[in-house]
């Protein structure tokens, strides 16, 4: 049997750019000497005619992770919003309760990229990407490697390990009641819209837009 299970397999390149990019906060795993390992950070994803091709990040040199990198394998975990989902709450209450979430899963090559200019577009890029998703919290425009203070950067540089994941495969999931019948689905999103929880209200939202495309 195939897994994801087919109704929960996302194929659309521009959903899964989407949502690496709305959530760019990830978790890199790798296996080497130290056995498997785990860091969460920030990923700038890059495409080629629509297809997610590359990763790109950093982390501390003294990460214990640090090893691992140069011409490593990696797996990169991106996660958007989840819920737990209560059997209470579809029309159908013959079927146990479950967790509605959606996310990406990127397999890949680690090459080290030591270079300066590549370490500052990445983080300009970054920047670029998150920044303006706090627009508004301050009256500050959008930080970018050129408001930092003189010798910054060449200062920085040495103490991080910057690298580039060259893409060989990518699994989406989107796990959101599309295997129920659509009074389920809907009435499922009208409990979760209730929810205090934000991501509840977010897997909620993402539920009944999935439901109009039906």
């Amino acid at each position: 049997m195939a897994y994801p299970p087919l109704p929960h397999t996302e194929r659309d390149p521009a959903q899964l750019t989407a949502l690496i990019r709305a959530y760019p906060f990830a978790h890199l795993f790798t296996s080497g000497k130290n056995g498997p390992l785990v860091t969460q950070l920030p990923c700038m994803v890059d495409t080629q005619d629509g297809k997610i091709t590359g990763l790109r990040a950093h982390l501390s040199g003294l990460n214990p992770q640090r090893p691992d990198l140069d011409d490593g394998d990696a797996l990169v975990a991106f996660s958007g919003p989840g819920s737990y989902v209560s059997p209470n709450w579809r029309v159908d209450k013959g079927r146990g309760g479950t967790w509605d979430y959606t996310s990406v899963h990127v397999w890949g090559r680690i090459t080290l990229r030591p270079e300066k200019a590549f370490f500052t577009e990445l983080i300009n890029d970054l920047s670029a990407l998150i920044e303006p998703q706090f627009d508004g919290v301050s009256d500050a425009p959008v930080w970018s490697t050129k408001d930092s203070p003189d010798g910054y950067i060449d200062r920085l540089l040495p103490k991080l390990t910057a690298f580039e994941i060259d893409v060989t495969r990518v699994q989406g999931i989107t796990k959101l009641h599309q295997d129920f019948p659509a009074e389920d689905a809907l009435s499922v999103a009208d409990h979760l819209g209730r929810s205090a929880l934000p991501e509840s209200q977010q897997v909620a939202a993402q539920i009944k837009q999935r439901a109009k495309k039906r």
